[in-house]
């Protein structure tokens, strides 16, 4: 089933912890130099998501069949390094 493109800006959750306090996710913050979905880079395998709290988390799974710049596209529902997932994504543009 087709799922929206993600695009840097769109975010993630996190559930990961620094001691005891949660990262909780927060906007992809790379994406395509030169693919754009809807105005925003499109976001990829390996492209970096910014947490509230800790270092960056990376997604990690995305649509194997479409590349972007060589890269798997990023997907709503895409997970993340962290244990996490990509929670939003493009209104119009399906991938899958």
């Amino acid at each position: 089933m087709a799922k929206p493109a993600a695009r840097q800006g769109d975010m993630h959750t996190c559930p990961a912890h620094e001691g005891r306090r949660p990262h909780k996710g927060g906007p992809i913050i790379e994406g395509s130099p030169d693919v754009l979905i809807e105005g925003k880079p499109a976001a990829r395998v390996g492209d970096k998501a910014q947490c509230e709290v800790g270092g960056p988390d990376i997604i990690v799974e995305g649509a194997a069949m479409v590349l972007i710049n060589g890269k798997a596209a990023a997907i709503l529902g895409s997970k993340t390094a962290h244990g996490g997932m990509v929670i939003a994504g493009a209104g119009e543009i399906l991938i899958g």
